[in-house]
């Protein structure tokens, strides 16, 4: 084997063990990021807080809470809206609901008196 032709091996070496090095970490860094649930459940405390001082009708504009981002926050019919966006194909908007009293329909039960919704 002659010397440019170990060179070139040696390069190719080289840039086939960076690349495998930055896909491991990119695998790592997916792997590790908090999830949305992970998420929701830092933000729950300060969402609550939140939602028992807003009054009928109160709304807020965007906003973070914790780890999670709102478009809007309302309260309507004794339930407080965490909206986070609307779907781009149906419209539906999409969040939290905090409802303290009785499950809302087409929702999904997460913990206590805080639900999942798509709201059509």
């Amino acid at each position: 084997m002659t010397v440019v032709e170990q060179s070139v091996l040696r390069r190719v070496a080289y840039l086939g063990a960076a690349l495998l090095i930055v896909v491991l970490l990119l695998v790592a860094v997916v792997s590790l990021a908090p999830t949305q649930h992970d998420r929701f459940t830092r933000s729950a405390a300060a969402m609550e807080a939140l939602a028992r001082t807003l009054t009928e009708g109160g709304e807020l504009p965007a906003r973070s809470l914790g780890g999670l981002p709102f478009e809007r926050i309302f309260r309507k019919h004794n339930q407080v809206y965490f909206q986070q966006g609307r779907n781009a194909f149906t419209d539906d908007t999409y969040g939290y609901l905090w409802s303290p009293h009785a499950q809302p329909p087409n929702t999904d039960h997460l913990t206590g008196p805080w639900y999942a919704y798509p709201q059509r």
